[in-house]
């Protein structure tokens, strides 16, 4: 995923005039793709030990994994750049095809 904090800071603008409050606890998720679900497990270990909990981790019709993880948490632009930059790289630090994005609930 290009990360990008320019953009970032105009969708949590976007979010804020569409009724989320920025600056309390939203649930966060982010995806992840590979065609070897072991890839994504090895992945997921990593992220478990930061209380990162599985939201949904099954194949696609392209042959492909895709693994949906979530964390309750308060971000910035700022901080949602630096995550961002940080899941790339451990993308490939567990041959992960790809760090696909994020989404943002209200709680």
């Amino acid at each position: 995923m290009q990360a990008d904090l320019k953009q970032l800071k105009g969708i949590f603008i976007k979010m804020s005039e569409d009724g989320f409050d920025t600056k309390s606890s939203l649930k966060w998720s982010f995806y992840f793709i590979d065609d070897k679900k072991k890839h994504l497990e090895k992945l997921y270990g990593e992220m478990e030990q930061h209380d990162y909990k599985v939201e949904n981790f099954e194949k696609n019709d392209g042959n492909e994994w895709t693994l949906k993880v979530s964390k309750i948490d308060i971000l910035t632009p700022e901080k949602l750049h630096k995550r961002n930059i940080a899941f790339n790289e451990l993308a490939g630090y567990c041959d992960v095809k790809l760090y696909d994005g994020w989404d943002v609930e209200k709680l």
